[in-house]
């Protein structure tokens, strides 16, 4: 995300006048080496974090979102991120092609709703149900529908409890396609605007 570069912009400039002051330190005050090494580390920070505050300030205000909020969404992506990847680790299990399908379709749609978070983070706000329960239950269910169907000699019970585990897999890939398209439906709206104004001209112009 853009907040990094003012992570590295804070380092590119307090690292060197922290290396400065570590120089005088040395060689112009003459005191012990770990008070010279302190008072460069505090230099360091002294000039990286209201580098860093300063330089983020316009990416955050660009994105409609406080430092607190913009903290927040990014732990619950880090979250998310992280289910993402139990998901996939799921199709080693998978021993059929409709279960791959069914897979699939969950992880692919709940990898696009992290990177439209993650490029857009104000649209968290707008699928705030994806990341505190949708995720969790198709992680929750895919493990435990995987892990049994592999499970030799089940019961009739048994296999009529996992086919309705997978019918419920299919509402819970419903979910996910509205989450997405609720996450959508503004680019698709600027879209139609853009192609309406592009009309317009074309017709100006003949």
């Amino acid at each position: 995300m853009r907040y990094n570069i003012s992570r590295v912009l804070g380092t590119v400039v307090a690292f060197p006048i922290a290396v400065i002051v570590w120089f005088v330190c040395i060689f112009a005050l003459d005191i012990q080496f770990i008070f010279d090494l302190l008072i460069s580390i505090a230099a360091f920070f002294g000039i990286y974090f209201p580098t860093q505050r300063i330089s983020s300030r316009k990416y955050l205000h660009e994105i409609g979102l406080s430092r607190r909020d913009y903290h927040y969404v990014n732990n619950q992506l880090n979250h998310a991120q992280d289910k993402i990847r139990r998901i996939l680790k799921v199709f080693i299990n998978v021993r059929s092609i409709k279960d791959f399908r069914q897979v699939s379709d969950i992880y692919r749609i709940s990898r696009a709703i992290y990177f439209a978070v993650k490029q857009q983070p104000a649209k968290f706000f707008l699928v705030e149900s994806f990341f505190y329960s949708h995720i969790d239950n198709a992680l929750n269910l895919i493990e435990s529908y995987t892990r049994l169907s592999k499970s030799p000699k089940k019961s009739q019970e048994e296999k009529q409890k996992l086919e309705q585990t997978r019918i419920t897999l299919d509402e819970v890939n419903r979910t996910l396609i509205a989450d997405l398209k609720r996450i959508n439906e503004d680019d698709y709206q600027k879209l139609d605007i853009e192609m309406e104004l592009n009309k317009m001209e074309q017709k100006r112009r003949k």
